[in-house]
Formats: C-alpha cells, structure tokens, sequence
C-alpha cells in the first residue's frame, strides 16, 4: 500500500506542479501578448482540468498522459484563485472515520489550494501565492506558471525540473450561463469571498462556542461553478518528506474543500452546491443545500437545521466577505 499511496501522491503533484515552486526555465512557447487592459481578465473564470502531460528535455512524452481526473483552477478578476482537483474511484470512509490509516491511504488522491494571484505579461507567467493549502507545507509558497492560451484552452507549465522535463497542465474554460439562465442572485453572487466568522446557535437562539477558520476562500464563477477551501489554525508542516498516519488525519481534519456547479431557488433563498469533487471522499457527488443572505459587501450562508455532536438541535452561519 505505502508504494501505491505515494505513486498517488507523485501523480497529483505533476498535475498541480507543486514540487517546482519558483524560477526555472524559459517556457516551450511564450505566451500571447494580453489584449485586455487588466491581464487578469483573460484568466478570469472557471476552467475544467482537460489532461496533465509530462514531456523530457528533448520534447519526447513521458509515460501516458493523464485525463481521468476532475478539477477546477477559477481565477476572479480582483486577483484571487484557487484550485482543486481528485483522483477518481476513491473510497469513502469508515463510518466513524476517518481513522489515522485511512487518512493517510488518501493522501495524494485530492489537492487543494487558494490565495492571490498575479500575472507577468512580459514573461508569460502568472504566479500563485498561496494563502492556504490542504499540504500543510505548501501554505506560504509562491508557484509559478508559464502559460499558453489556445482558443479556449489554457495550457499552466511550471518550471522546468534540473533534467529538463516538463509539466503541461490543460485546462479548457467553462463558459458562461446564458442570459436567461440568470438570475438577480447569480448577478450579484459572482466573485470571490474571505471567511470572516463562523458561528452556531440552537433552535432556541443559545449561542453555541464553535472553532474558526483561520483562513478560507468561496468562489462563484460567472459559468454557474463553484469551489470552497477552508483551513483551520495551528496546522504543522510535516516531519518527514511524507506524512505519518497521526500527520495524514490532522491533515484532513484541519482542511475543507469541494467544488462543482450551483444552482440558485431566489423563491425561497437558498443555493445547492451540487459537490462533483469533495476533499471527503464520501461526500463527493452529493448536493449541500445553504439558505443564503447576500448584500453588496457579504454573503451569509446557512446550512440546514441539524443536531451537534452533543445532542443539540442548531444551525451554523458562515459569514464571507466579498474580496474587491
């Protein structure tokens, strides 16, 4: 199992490019000069994750590209992003899971991370500044990405590793919802949001003491997808190389993702989240229902009603404020 478990991890790590953090080479073809007069404009969006390829120095393909797995890059226009991607085929849980062992058989079969983002047009590469990630090690960290747009392709090539080879990541763009598919709420939805406070009351108005976020990103994009990273306080970077079973469940514990499209009911407020991809294996292809408030600067989101792990009958509010 430990050589299967970190061949998965290595497959991840080509896609997303996170082993080849900053500098490197020149990439195999320069970028299209930018027409708009923001750059981040021809970034932002929703893109499906198509295929991740890796090629030698010479140009020659390294082993069969990859094209199974499900993942979103999106990239907001005020500067933000955040990616997510899965293996497919992954098993759920135990159902008091998950347990150490567990944990750690799945690291590498999801990969998630978000923060700002910024765009080099006279060199072609845009670079991801972490704010969070799901590998505890990778939060803090600058990725750097030469990149190509081919009609509605976007091809993400990090630096190049000490042999020369390199990664092609392809990424086609989901386009927008028509006209008559919007609604007031999608119009105003759209963009990208910060956690600002998460809190919990019963049914009866108590106030319930719940842990905070230290940091997480929710984003709407314009094509009627979506994606959530969310990241506890007081995560440690990993001892070792590789994660213990003890650092695997900590890991995911600490760490919340999912991503896919969304649909709006405005009669009675509340959007679904219908979760293609989640960072629990077992709640991958599942639909999260969250009663909304929404205003210029805030977005109010509400699970339904539910009993605590205490026996308490309550609902959560997770506050985001909108990034500008």
């Amino acid at each position: 199992m430990r050589t299967t478990r970190f061949a998965m991890l290595a497959t991840v790590t080509v896609i997303l490019g996170v082993s080849f953090a900053c500098g490197g080479s020149e990439p195999a073809e320069p970028a299209a000069e930018m027409e708009a007069a923001n750059p981040n404009d021809r970034f932002a969006g929703a893109w499906s994750l198509v295929r991740s390829e890796r090629r030698d120095a010479d140009g020659e393909l390294i082993g069969e590209p990859l094209e199974n797995r499900e993942g979103y890059i999106m990239y907001d226009p005020a500067g933000y992003m955040g990616v997510a991607l899965m293996q497919p085929d992954r098993e759920p849980y135990s159902e008091d899971g998950p347990t150490a062992d567990e944990a750690l058989a799945q690291m590498g079969s999801y990969a998630s991370y978000f923060g700002r983002f910024t765009v080099n047009e006279a060199e072609g590469y845009v670079t991801h500044h972490l704010e969070g990630s799901l590998n505890p090690d990778g939060a803090g960290s600058d990725y750097q990405r030469f990149f190509t747009f081919e009609g509605d392709n976007l091809i993400l090539q990090p630096p190049a590793s000490e042999d020369g080879a390199r990664s092609f990541i392809t990424w086609e763009r989901l386009p927008a919802l028509p006209e008559s598919e919007l609604t007031d709420t999608h119009r105003r939805l759209f963009g990208a949001y910060r956690v600002e406070s998460i809190s919990r009351e019963t049914t009866d108005g108590e106030p319930i003491e719940v842990d905070q976020y230290e940091t997480a990103y929710i984003m709407y994009a314009p094509s009627g997808h979506m994606s959530v990273h969310l990241m506890r306080p007081g995560r440690m970077p990993y001892a070792g190389d590789e994660p213990t079973a003890d650092e695997a469940l900590a890991t995911v514990l600490s760490y919340g993702s999912y991503f896919g499209p969304f649909s709006v009911n405005e009669e009675e407020s509340y959007l679904v989240h219908h979760r293609i991809g989640n960072e629990d294996p077992g709640q991958s292809g599942t639909d999260a229902q969250r009663f909304y408030e929404l205003t210029d600067t805030h977005l109010a989101l509400r699970p339904p009603v539910g009993v605590d792990d205490e026996g308490r009958e309550g609902q959560s509010t997770i506050l985001w404020a909108r990034l500008d």
